[in-house]
C-alpha cells in the first residue's frame, strides 16, 4: 500500500527591531506539542507561493506582509504513515505589532511568541528545523 504524501511550505516570519531580527514561532498542540514555524499544506492546484499567502492569513490572521524570498530549502519526514515534504521555505517580513489570531476551525496552535534567533533556536522542537534555521545567513534578515 502506497503511503499518503503531503506537500507543505514553511514560512519563517520575522520583523526587525533595533537592528535585530525577531521570529514568529507557534506552539503546536494538534498531533504533537512543541514550537515550530508556520507550515501550510499545499492544496490541489495551488502554487507554493499561493499556499504561503493563504497560510499566513489563515494561521496567524496577519493581512499585511511581504514575501522576501524563497529559500529553496526542502525537508522530508514520515509520521503516522504519511510522507511529508516541505516543498520550499520562505522568508516573510511582517510587523510585530500586527494582531496575531490563532483562531481557526481546527486549532493547531495555542500560543505564539516573537523570539530572537537564540531563543527561537532553543525553543524549536525538531532538530532538522533548528539546523535549517541555524544555517540561514543572518544577512538575509536585514
Amino acid at each position: 500500500m502506497k503511503k499518503k504524501r503531503l506537500k507543505k511550505i514553511r514560512a519563517i516570519i520575522y520583523d526587525i527591531r533595533n537592528n535585530k531580527p525577531y521570529f514568529l514561532i507557534l506552539h503546536r498542540i494538534l498531533r504533537w506539542k512543541g514550537w515550530e514555524f508556520l507550515k501550510e499544506t499545499i492544496e490541489k492546484g495551488e502554487t507554493p507561493r499561493q499556499t504561503l499567502i493563504r497560510g499566513v492569513k489563515e494561521e496567524t490572521g496577519i493581512k499585511k506582509f511581504k514575501i522576501i524570498k524563497g529559500l529553496n530549502i526542502q525537508e522530508k519526514w514520515q509520521a503516522d504513515g504519511i510522507n511529508y515534504v516541505i516543498a520550499d521555505s520562505f522568508l516573510v517580513r511582517a510587523d510585530m505589532n500586527n494582531k496575531i489570531s490563532l483562531k481557526q476551525e481546527i486549532v493547531e496552535h495555542n500560543k505564539y511568541q516573537w523570539a530572537d534567533k537564540k531563543t527561537a533556536l532553543r525553543k524549536l522542537t525538531w532538530p532538522k528545523t533548528r539546523k535549517l534555521f541555524k544555517n540561514i545567513n543572518n544577512k538575509l534578515f536585514v
